[in-house]
């Protein structure tokens, strides 16, 4: 059985990340924006002074998936991009107030999907699920080293 756990792990997390990804799909739905797009509008509210490249690390997102990203989020009016005043090649991202209000006005359905799938779990197994998770983070990159 423990055999039949280590190998559906990767299964078992690649379906759950779908459910996520489709359920948040739904709740957004209504605001015209994607979980991705949310996700990096949060990102910029979150991080002052951040650029694309830092951006793709938080998120663990490649630069064309990130740049394919912003370039819909600049035509939607929710960022802007502006040339870093040291690093004329980096651009930093900034929130427009339109780009404030999608982040404002979609945190409400954000923090409840958060306590619905967190629902009946404690805080400690939250906490040490994400323990696990940033173990087995660890164990791919050093399993991709050794590639």
């Amino acid at each position: 059985m423990k055999n039949k756990l280590k190998l559906s792990l990767p299964l078992k997390i690649s379906q759950i990340a779908n459910k996520i990804n489709q359920s948040l799909s739904k709740t957004l739905k209504e605001f015209d924006i994607a979980p991705e797009q949310r996700a990096i509008l949060y990102m910029i509210e979150s991080e002052s002074l951040i650029n694309q490249n830092e951006l793709g690390f938080h998120l663990g997102k490649d630069k064309t998936t990130i740049s394919r990203t912003l370039d819909v989020l600049e035509k939607k009016g929710y960022i802007l991009r502006k040339y870093a005043k040291n690093d004329k090649r980096s651009k930093i991202i900034t929130l427009t107030s339109l780009g404030k209000e999608a982040v404002n006005v979609t945190q409400p359905s954000i923090q409840y999907f958060r306590e619905a799938i967190l629902y009946d779990i404690s805080y400690e197994e939250v906490e040490k699920f994400f323990i696990l998770l940033d173990k087995i983070s660890l164990n791919i990159d050093r399993y991709n080293s050794e590639k």
